[in-house]
């Protein structure tokens, strides 16, 4: 009701003198009339509907708002309570009066117990004692009104708690409020709109239909202006009039104000006001009660998501750190096998064995490429179905046409790991294969050491997504220790082994420096020795002829070198000859043939094409060396190979050969000299002391000595070694 509406008098009363007497009264006490409400809406004057029927009255209250009824007991149709009672049963929340011509009192009482706010004697009512009867019909109802409401929303609101009890989500939140209040809790215009911290603002996460109305096309949730954005970021209460909308009914307006209450961190909780003075006292605390316990439900979800993250996380850590222990003992197992393995094929047997050995891996296998025929096939196995090898053998063959984990390893270099075989279909033709196994996870793993593959390792687990990032790393880790432990034994059978291999290769590719040296020079340059550096790295000794020393130290910087010193220079023939010695990094030639189990053993360059003879043990992996040689020098050919024996001499053949090669005044000086304490730490004689032993001067000493040792190191590394 606003302030220019009338009170609306439902005056029920068959006898038309006492009907005009009460039509009087109220006329004559509109300045009295005064709605006590929420709102204090002022009522200006009365508007009376008079029936003299129990029928047309109970039809005027279906088709008026009525304030209040006023009800005489002695009606036509009903009388005394009977007549009470049909209008109580009719009207819900409207006040009723009684009207009587009796003095009974226990007639009032009665009335009053059976649902009358009030009950006046005709012959006593005034104009101000039927006002004040009014006033007070209509704040008892109005009590009793917020009482029934109240009691029912806190039944809806209890209902709603416990329904929230379920809710794991804060969309699950929303949902059950917003349908609660929409259905039971008298709230039809009603939204909650959640913090999005990825995005930084207020989002919709449900509203009702009402709410859809109303909200659409305004501002309320913007950053910044929006009420309910600043309701979120000062967390308090806002109260927004809603201005009327065209398409509305001014009688029943969507909504006339709107309450946005924080829920802390959460967002904010929306609810409107249906009725014209806006929101009352009751309901808009209920708004304040149900978004405490709305925010309450979203602490409580955050509390149980984060401790299931953290339970999820620590499941997660405990599961990496057994699976870690695991797997760190079968590297430690395997590492220590591989310090005692002599041969490539132990290595990769201990490899396949220890794998194949522990949960929940149950196969491991190392396939060898052909690199000649582009093939691969398997070398060494441990674990279940030999057959299975076979048919993987049969369907990986040509590795240029076929797609499968272990094809794409060799291609890319990479690890290849398939987590699913159910769902993933890379396998290839033999995935059915694996999954009847019970093979539900593989990985591949290239046995690579600097540009050399000497094979890929395979292994099957029985359960899928065994292979997670943490898995992967550690497997590829091992992977790079197994190439190295491959490389390390085939270099070590290439200083060994009496039988090697010799590989000659002609090169012209201008990324070997010796060979973009001569060009540039035009000149020829020999490499006569290379010495293994503590430190990393090689160091060269290396002679050119054609070209003064000084053009030479003009192309240091060209050299992957830390040094480049002159030691002689001299003229032979006419030909200009230099001497020189260099230190080389790891990405010279000789360190890159030490690195995958060879060693040189010449290397010249001639018309601007080098020479290279490298050595290697007759059962070193040949192809995958010749395969790194001529990807690292493009513009290279593999010109001959041949096995050749080493020469075997006995110690006492070594010991005569090397003797012999001494005079008897330079073999006496050698003796003399080691025999009586001159090389020991610190000198028990010194060279005067020796030489007078001898009965020679200490200068002779000196010169027989040095040219013993001169003739032993010839003899010692006579092969002209690099």
């Amino acid at each position: 009701m606003s302030a220019s509406d009338a009170l609306n008098v439902l005056l029920i009363e068959d006898n038309p003198g006492d009907a005009r007497l009460f039509e009087e009264m109220l006329r004559n006490a509109e300045e009295l009339l005064q709605r006590v409400d929420f709102g204090q809406t002022t009522a200006i004057g009365s508007r009376i509907h008079h029936e003299k029927r129990i029928s047309d009255g109970l039809a005027r209250l279906t088709e008026s708002d009525i304030d209040v009824v006023l009800l005489d007991l002695g009606l036509p149709e009903s009388t005394g309570l009977d007549t009470l009672s049909t209008m109580v049963d009719a009207t819900e929340f409207v006040p009723i009066v009684v009207l009587t011509g009796l003095r009974d009192e226990q007639v009032g009482i009665e009335a009053i117990q059976h649902g009358a706010q009030d009950y006046l004697v005709k012959d006593d009512v005034t104009s101000d004692l039927l006002v004040r009867s009014i006033h007070h019909a209509i704040e008892r109802n109005r009590q009793e009104r917020d009482r029934t409401r109240r009691h029912e929303q806190l039944k809806a609101l209890n209902t709603l708690n416990r329904a929230l009890t379920d809710a794991e989500t804060a969309d699950e939140v929303s949902e059950f409020v917003v349908e609660a209040a929409a259905e039971t809790l008298g709230l039809p215009v009603t939204a909650i709109a959640l913090y999005d911290d990825q995005e930084g603002d207020l989002r919709p996460s449900r509203m009702t239909d009402d709410a859809a109305d109303v909200l659409r096309d305004t501002s309320i949730l913007d950053i910044g202006e929006g009420s309910g954005w600043g309701a979120f970021i000062e967390n308090d209460t806002r109260r927004v009039s809603v201005p009327p909308d065209d398409g509305e009914s001014p009688d029943h307006p969507l909504a006339t104000e709107l309450a946005i209450f924080p829920l802390s961190k959460h967002g904010v909780f929306i609810t409107g006001a249906t009725e014209s003075g806006g929101f009352n006292a009751t309901d808009f605390e209920f708004g304040e009660t149900v978004a405490g316990n709305v925010t309450a439900t979203l602490d409580r979800v955050d509390r149980e998501r984060e401790l299931y993250e953290r339970e999820q996380t620590l499941e997660a850590q405990n599961q990496t750190l057994e699976r870690l222990n695991r797997v760190n003992d079968i590297i430690r197992t395997i590492a220590q096998s591989l310090v005692q393995a002599s041969t490539r094929q132990e290595i990769e047997t201990v490899v396949c064995e220890q794998l194949a050995d522990v949960g929940p891996y149950e196969l491991a296998w190392v396939g060898e490429r052909d690199a000649m025929a582009e093939e691969l096939s398997p070398r060494e196995f441990a674990g279940d179905e030999r057959r299975f090898l076979d048919n993987v053998n049969l369907n990986v063959g040509d590795l240029s046409e076929t797609q499968n984990p272990t094809a794409e390893a060799v291609k890319t270099r990479e690890p290849q790991v398939v987590n699913n075989v159910v769902v993933d279909r890379s396998l290839g033709p033999w995935r059915q294969e694996a999954l009847e196994r019970g093979y539900h996870a593989t990985i591949a793993l290239p046995l690579s050491y600097e540009n050399t593959l000497y094979g890929v390792l395979n292994v099957y687990a029985g359960e899928s997504g065994v292979f997670n990032e943490l898995e992967q790393t550690v497997l590829t880790e091992l992977a790079d220790t197994i190439a190295y432990a491959i490389n390390a034994v085939e270099s070590k059978k290439a200083l060994v082994n009496d039988e090697i291999t010799r590989l000659r290769f002609s090169v012209t590719d201008s990324s070997l420096t010796f060979v973009e040296l001569a060009r540039d020079l035009d000149c020829d340059i020999t490499v006569d020795n290379v010495v293994p550096r503590s430190a990393g790295g090689v160091r060269y000794f290396f002679s050119t002829r054609g070209v003064p020393a000084d053009d030479v130290l003009e192309y240091t910087h060209r050299f992957p070198a830390f040094d480049l010193t002159v030691i002689s220079e001299y003229e032979e023939d006419g030909v200009r000859i230099s001497l020189f010695e260099a230190d080389l990094s790891a990405e010279s030639l000789a360190t890159t043939v030490l690195d995958h189990g060879g060693r040189m053993h010449k290397l010249y360059v001639e018309d601007g094409v080098a020479t290279v003879t490298v050595d290697l043990a007759a059962d070193a992996a040949i192809r995958e060396f010749v395969d790194m040689f001529q990807t690292k020098y493009q513009n290279s050919e593999l010109v001959a190979q041949r096995n050749k024996e080493r020469p075997h001499q006995s110690t006492t053949g070594l010991r005569a050969s090397l003797t012999e090669a001494l005079t008897d005044r330079q073999l006496e000086a050698f003796q003399t000299a080691y025999f009586g304490g001159y090389f020991e730490t610190p000198r028990e004689r010194t060279a005067v002391e020796v030489a007078e032993s001898m009965g020679i001067s200490q200068p002779t000493f000196n010169n027989h000595l040095r040219a013993a040792q001169r003739k032993l190191c010839e003899k010692l590394f006579h092969e002209g070694s690099l």
